[in-house]
């Protein structure tokens, strides 16, 4: 595809780019504006939003039948294993490899996928032809679909990567909206012409792409990000382990509650009426447009206690519909496929924050993120369907997917409150050791206050920080100082950088976030973010990782 538009950011640029973004407080009034004046400063970023609403209308059509049904059973799951399984091949290589990909290998794969994506679309249309759907063909096809199709979604999740928080859930809930409507016109359409359309629609990312790269950054927007959402929390590296146990498991719980309440009772997709597919769509239309006003209106919590209350309650009204009416599945199935469809949202918003924020190349964190949403979901899906040879009792699955959804919410509404207290905590020591700085200049040599424990719950040496690729780059990411206080001191002879700004560039270019980069400089965040702004225009580099291996030209 055309060049990558996030600019090739660098892994912790993503700091930059984050908490950079207007930590403040919004000007007066801006939680009465409406969400029909906010959206024209998003408007650069639609081309974005729609190749990723392309990608998952190929997905959509080809392995999950428009959503005619809750989906295709193993064509849906059973597809997703086998495409699941090759990511996790991608995964271990991107984690042995500790590197960057090239723009150039980026917009290879790009194309390599939309193109797998058409091909597999275009195979389902001949299957269709041929009479052969409903066999291994079309699993196959399938699984070619999901796999090609999630690629296409990781290059355009790559694109935001360094955005705002606000920027992000803006971007990828329009996608989800106008995703749903593509797909609701494809649902209308007889077989083979839906999967004519997805073909299309696969095809006109590249398009998209062509148009979006010549769009301003996504970390370039105005616009708001927040210290106690994922975005807040991932480019502090997140504040402990607990945090980041109880997440993957929250996710992949919520994975599994989709894959029961989606075949519920007994593993068979749920057949939609074309009232109940109406209602479907319209319930997550609205949701995504109450989101997005959320969101523009500064309502921070959404990501975070918000998020994952909304999905538990979606989980709980579809077991107490299906429970109700059991005759009707089909009234239960939509809030079921609903709560899906928020998931996809929310992973995506997910992925970009810690794309945002780890070292690691963005695909690593794209695969992490599916495998664990989208692994746990097929994996649960897929065991219903065999478990129902052996007549599961359904009171007892109706109480497994009750205490999973409730327990996997209430677990991260109390980690997202104790860490909101943490960073308030944080906060008032910051500016009591700020203060104390200031008044005695022995203590300037002085490691900079919060606590240790914090540090010792950042420590690279902890196997989940690392697995989350999260942690501090090893040594061989970067060379240390002194040798890099000398690169740096010819780089700023060459650009004519300041004495500060020299200083600022050998704490950023070992790794330092912004955050940290004002504690050691005893500045404040906002300065070391228009000091590195200011290198960024002087050198005419993009990324850390630019600025990184221009340092390495001057031993060569």
């Amino acid at each position: 595809m055309a060049k990558e538009a996030e600019g090739a950011a660098g892994p912790a640029d993503a700091a930059l780019a984050v908490e950079g973004k207007r930590e403040g407080a919004s000007p007066a009034g801006n939680e009465n504006e409406s969400l029909l004046r906010e959206l024209p400063r998003y408007s650069t970023l639609l081309p974005a939003a729609l190749g990723l609403a392309f990608s998952r209308v190929g997905i959509l059509t080809g392995a999950y039948g428009s959503y005619e049904s809750s989906d295709k059973g193993l064509f849906t799951d059973g597809a997703m294993l086998i495409a699941l399984a090759a990511l996790l091949l991608v995964l271990l290589a991107l984690w042995l490899w500790k590197g960057q990909l090239e723009q150039r290998t980026v917009n290879g794969l790009g194309i390599a996928c939309a193109a797998g994506e058409v091909a597999s679309a275009l195979t389902l249309v001949v299957l269709c032809h041929l009479g052969l759907m409903g066999g291994i063909w079309e699993l196959l096809a399938c699984a070619a679909c999901t796999l090609f199709g999630s690629g296409c979604m990781f290059y355009w999740l790559r694109f935001l990567k360094g955005s705002a928080s606000a920027t992000a859930a803006v971007t990828v809930f329009s996608a989800l909206a106008a995703s749903e409507v593509l797909t609701y016109i494809a649902a209308l359409l007889p077989a083979p012409t839906d999967f004519g359309m997805a073909a299309l629609m696969s095809l006109a990312q590249i398009p998209c792409a062509v148009i979006a790269c010549r769009r301003p950054f996504s970390r370039d927007i105005d616009s708001d990000s927040f210290p106690a959402d994922y975005f807040g929390l991932s480019a502090s590296a997140i504040e402990s382990r607990r945090f980041l146990i109880t997440n993957a498991v929250g996710i992949g719980a919520m994975g599994v509650v989709s894959g029961f309440l989606r075949g519920y009772p007994d593993g068979l997709p749920i057949a939609f009426t074309p009232l109940t597919r109406l209602a479907y769509a319209g319930v997550v239309i609205a949701v995504c447009v109450a989101v997005m006003a959320c969101v523009m209106h500064r309502r921070e919590r959404v990501f975070t206690v918000g998020a994952f209350t909304l999905m538990e309650v979606c989980a709980l009204f579809a077991l107490f519909v299906f429970v109700l009416a059991p005759d009707r599945l089909d009234y239960g199935a939509v809030f079921a496929t609903a709560m899906n469809a928020f998931m996809v949202g929310f992973v995506w918003y997910v992925t970009i924050a810690f794309m945002t924020a780890g070292w690691r190349d963005p695909y690593y964190y794209a695969c992490a993120g599916w495998i664990i949403w989208l692994g746990s979901r097929a994996v649960a899906r897929v065991a219903l369907v065999e478990f129902n040879q052996f007549s599961v009792d359904t009171p007892l699955m109706v109480a497994l997917i009750a205490v999973l959804a409730a327990v996997s919410a209430q677990l991260l509404q109390t980690q997202f409150m104790s860490i909101n207290q943490k960073i308030v905590l944080r906060e008032t020591i910051d500016g009591l050791a700020q203060t104390s700085a200031q008044a005695s200049a022995h203590k300037a040599e002085e490691p900079c206050a919060p606590a240790l424990s914090d540090d010792e719950a950042l420590n690279w040496r902890s196997h989940i920080v690392r697995i989350m690729g999260l942690d501090i780059p090893d040594e061989s990411a970067f060379e240390r100082t002194p040798a890099i206080e000398e690169k740096v001191h010819q780089m700023g002879r060459q650009f004519l950088l300041s004495r500060r700004e020299e200083e600022v560039l050998v704490l950023y270019a070992q790794g330092y976030t912004q955050k940290r980069v004002a504690d050691a400089l005893f500045i404040s965040p906002e300065t070391a973010h228009a000091h590195i702004k200011r290198i960024y225009a002087k050198t005419e580099l993009h990324s850390r990782q630019e600025i990184i291996d221009y340092l390495e030209s001057f031993t060569n």
